[in-house]
């Protein structure tokens, strides 16, 4: 194992801000297409087996619009990052999948799951709350982020349980979407506060800190949030199955809060705390299993960055540790595998890296130019230049606004 360290670029920067995403022709069909295989559920709702986590709830938030579950309301913690089926499309050639809007899509590329969105935002202003929800849900899955906002604008609470949860659910959306956090935010406090629900106040004050982290804004907003998040605790929670999930995403929020103050030993604390309410949700089964095996999967993602931050052999030992359980959890999920790939930097494993790096790389999309781009680092440090000019054209095959692979590759040739 080397004794020198990388320091690692995490990402390139662009010549072009908005990115220039290259596309090949002449590629097979959808149904032999291997972008495709992974990707299936964002470009046409149809299901696959190979496709990450986050897109295999497309099919029951599908079957939910035309039948709502009794149990009303969809506990899904992740939704799709904005124009990522816009990448996805041109990176498989599937361009003619490609359409700005949902009601874009040719209506002989249309299957019965998109045709189901498309009525039901048809009747958008009709539909009840927990419809209206399901709809902005599936939106934000397929990456329709922007489209979300035309139909919903910024959802204001106002106290009514069904209308708040799906203020709730159009925040997420803001909140996911780069420039937004600022909508979303002064919801989620309000939430925090007024909500009748205590499962719905408590699950915005983890949103709030998680955002305001994440969007830069004043810590101590994130310190509010959790302080109203311990009164609630402390006024006394229900001991059921989605108040223990709801606990797991908050301890989790005030582990990233912690890490923001510098306080790493309590970071480790908080995540006990998520872990052990973690544990409680199994076994489950169906939808609630589903949701279970998604909040270990993030979790286990805070594990990964909290232990290789500590450096020792026995933090190395849990990195690959828990490498192998989120391989387990989520193995053709991008982020997941950058993940991943980041622990075995993090404790100075390069090769393993690299592969790791690479092996996100072949999913395409910009995450998977950023994986290239890391990958090519990683082979560089060690005296592997072939795989490392590979890695660096790579990565510009995925985005062609990439400014230093491209300068990596000046050099080279000159």
């Amino acid at each position: 194992m080397q004794t020198a360290r990388l320091q690692l670029r995490r990402r390139y920067t662009r010549s072009d801000p908005k990115g220039i995403f290259p596309h090949v022709d002449g590629v097979q069909p959808v149904e032999h297409n291997r972008l495709a295989a992974f990707w299936r559920p964002i470009i046409d709702m149809t299901d696959s087996d190979l496709a990450p986590m986050r897109l295999r709830m497309v099919q029951p938030v599908s079957q939910w619009l035309a039948e709502p579950p009794a149990d009303g309301w969809s506990w899904f913690a992740m939704i799709g990052v904005a124009g990522l089926r816009h990448q996805v499309l041109r990176h498989a050639g599937l361009t003619g999948y490609d359409c700005r809007e949902p009601t874009g899509l040719d209506p002989e590329l249309r299957t019965p799951q998109w045709q189901r969105l498309l009525d039901a935002i048809a009747r958008f202003p009709a539909l009840d709350h927990l419809t209206r929800s399901l709809v902005v849900f599936q939106l934000a899955q397929l990456s329709y982020c922007e489209y979300v906002f035309k139909l919903a604008g910024v959802v204001t609470p106002d106290g009514d349980p069904a209308h708040d949860r799906y203020a709730y659910e159009v925040a997420r959306v803001h909140a996911r979407f780069p420039g937004h956090a600022a909508r979303a935010l002064p919801v989620f406090e309000q939430l925090a506060t007024m909500a009748k629900d205590p499962l719905l106040a408590l699950a915005s004050c983890a949103q709030g800190i998680g955002h305001t982290i994440r969007s830069g804004t004043e810590i101590q907003l994130a310190q509010r949030f959790e302080r109203y998040g311990q009164q609630l605790i402390d006024a006394g929670l229900p001991d059921r199955w989605h108040a223990w999930l709801v606990r797991s995403r908050f301890h989790r929020a005030v582990a990233l809060l912690r890490l923001a103050e510098r306080r790493a030993p309590m970071m480790r604390a908080e995540l006990d705390l998520a872990l052990e309410y973690s544990d409680r949700l199994f076994p489950a089964v169906g939808t609630d299993l589903t949701v279970a095996q998604e909040n270990l999967r993030i979790l286990t993602e805070s594990q990964i960055k909290a232990a290789a931050r500590a450096r020792s052999r026995e933090s190395a030992d849990e990195v690959r540790r828990l490498c192998e359980r989120l391989d387990a959890l989520d193995p053709y999920c991008i982020e997941a595998r950058l993940v991943v790939a980041d622990g075995f930097v993090e404790i100075g494993d390069y090769p393993e890296a690299a592969r790791r790096y690479a092996h996100a790389g072949e999913l395409g999309t910009v995450s998977g130019a950023m994986g290239w781009f890391r990958a090519a680092q990683c082979y560089d440090f060690v005296g592997d230049r072939a795989n490392a000019v590979n890695a660096m054209g790579r990565c510009l095959e995925l985005d062609a606004a990439a400014v230093e692979p491209r300068e990596h590759l000046a050099a080279r040739a000159s």
